[in-house]
């Protein structure tokens, strides 16, 4: 019983982090020059100014990597499609793009939204533990 409770909290770790990836991926795509303009805004007195262009298409494709995973890993736990895991891909791959993002809050000395970051990030760690049991 208790590791079909922990399948189920992996499970909905899992839909949240793609609502959450796929909702930030699709609205920087959806509005790419304004996104662009305002993390240019945004970090307009660090060293990271003149970098957004190179930058925020990494961000992006680390976001949809993980979309992937993750669609992969609810897809592969419903219909079992093949035999690997993509659970701890799709995690590794939120962890890399919250690592990403808290680096940019705390150069941008923007510490409140560094605090909202590390709450996604403890919900990763926690897909890791139940991913575990």
């Amino acid at each position: 019983m208790e590791n079909i409770d922990m399948n189920i909290a992996l499970l909905f770790i899992l839909f949240f982090l793609l609502i959450t990836f796929f909702m930030s991926f699709f609205e920087k795509i959806c509005d790419y020059p304004g996104t662009k303009s305002f993390m240019e805004s945004h970090f307009k007195n660090t060293f990271l100014a003149k970098k957004i262009a190179f930058l925020l298409p990494i961000l992006v494709a680390v976001e949809l990597i993980a979309v992937i995973m993750l669609i992969l890993a609810i897809l592969n736990y419903f219909f079992t499609i093949i035999t690997i895991n993509f659970s701890p891909f799709a995690l590794i791959a939120c962890a890399i793009s919250l690592m990403m993002l808290l680096i940019g809050q705390r150069v941008a000395k923007d510490y409140q939204s560094s605090a909202g970051i590390t709450i996604y990030f403890i919900l990763v760690i926690l897909g890791f533990f139940a991913l575990a049991q």
